[in-house]
């Protein structure tokens, strides 16, 4: 091969270098993960994966704190005013009015503090936890009673719904998509590299 035809290493290193610097602006860009702090926080303190919750978040609200739902749910997890009534009172905290429910911090906690509780009472079991978070504990478990979900081995694909079939769906690859793309963040580091 000819001399000159090929980049050297120096224009390897810098072909590389532009790489990885594109790579960190597009997944920014791409896969936002604003509240970080607030959301590990609560996370920790409830006993919970932060990538869960956040893939939860994404797929609920897209990160606006402030949106409601046609059937009423409020916020960044997007909760039902009569759930984060019940959480409250389990939780021994005053009333929560819907407008509580748009602050970020209280929302992520209440939010996080269900997610922990559906993942007790479904043995850790994500596919089931988000059934329930987004159609209801009653319905999940008419479900599994009829054998439709198998709650041992639950699939996703098996659930009823179109849209709570497609919530886990998408809040389970948000949550992988996370873990790969700020894969430097821990339970001790909140702000990893200021970001």
């Amino acid at each position: 091969m000819a001399q000159g035809t090929r980049p050297g290493k120096t224009g390897r290193w810098i072909i590389l270098l532009a790489l990885i610097l594109l790579i960190g602006f597009c997944y920014r860009y791409f896969v936002p993960w604003p509240y970080r702090g607030t959301i590990i926080q609560a996370s920790q303190h409830n006993g919970v994966n932060p990538y869960f919750v956040t893939a939860v978040i994404r797929v609920e609200s897209g990160f606006r704190p402030s949106v409601v739902s046609s059937r009423g749910a409020v916020g960044l997890m997007q909760i039902m005013p009569e759930t984060a009534q019940w959480i409250a009172e389990k939780t021994h905290q005053g009333p929560v009015t819907a407008k509580l429910l748009t602050k970020v911090d209280v929302n992520v906690e209440l939010g996080s503090w269900y997610l922990h509780h559906l993942l007790n009472v479904y043995h850790g079991n994500e596919v089931l936890a988000l059934a329930a978070y987004n159609s209801g504990p009653n319905t999940v478990a008419h479900w599994v009673s009829k054998g439709v979900l198998n709650p041992k081995q639950p699939n996703y694909q098996d659930i009823p719904y179109l849209e709570t079939r497609n919530f886990v769906y998408r809040v389970l690859t948000y949550e992988h998509i996370y873990r790969i793309m700020y894969f430097w963040v821990n339970s001790t580091n909140t702000e990893a590299w200021g970001w």
